[in-house]
């Protein structure tokens, strides 16, 4: 009797088990999508704003150099928010092997971080050109300090490879 009772314990144990597995399993077929499709919505909206932050100066006041630095930056902010819904995507696709995870996360990382790279210092340009036009000389500390924090930021990435290379991975177990 008591042996019957154990089963019985054991089966509902596994049932449950293997329904929180079946949630756990299905949660990221739903969220995974539409993350994505958030991201990827946003990226439509900040290129479309891109094209209007280029566009309404040089219609208004004729100031080409002005539409052209906001529609950059505008265009920069949506190339990275694209890329973030594209990481998003691919990350959790199923067709992938677990054992290749190590090397899809290198490379969204890498790719990811470069599309920021390429944000902040092109960010960093802007804010130059901006405070050259205005001879506000006395806040080029705020674009240095980007450049700076973007140089900083490349080299953690490129000790995050190093590290989590095949040769460093094969070299630790």
């Amino acid at each position: 009797m008591k042996d019957e009772t154990i089963e019985n314990h054991d089966a509902n144990t596994e049932e449950k088990t293997t329904g929180l597995a079946t949630i756990i399993q299905s949660v990221p077929r739903v969220l995974v999508p539409l993350f994505s499709l958030f991201f990827l919505s946003f990226a439509l909206l900040y290129a479309t704003s891109a094209i209007v932050e280029f566009i309404k100066p040089i219609l208004s006041e004729g100031d080409l150099t002005g539409g052209l630095v906001k529609g950059v930056h505008m265009g920069v902010v949506a190339l990275a928010v694209y890329e973030l819904a594209q990481v998003v995507n691919q990350e959790y696709d199923k067709s992938g092997k677990p054992s290749d995870a190590i090397r899809r996360i290198r490379r969204s990382v890498t790719r990811f971080a470069s599309v920021v790279f390429v944000a902040l210092v092109l960010e960093s340009l802007i804010m130059v050109i901006k405070y050259s036009q205005q001879d506000l000389a006395g806040f080029l500390y705020y674009p240095v300090a980007i450049i700076a924090s973007a140089a900083l930021l490349l080299m953690s990435l490129g000790v995050f490879i190093k590290l989590s290379s095949s040769d460093t991975m094969e070299d630790c177990s």
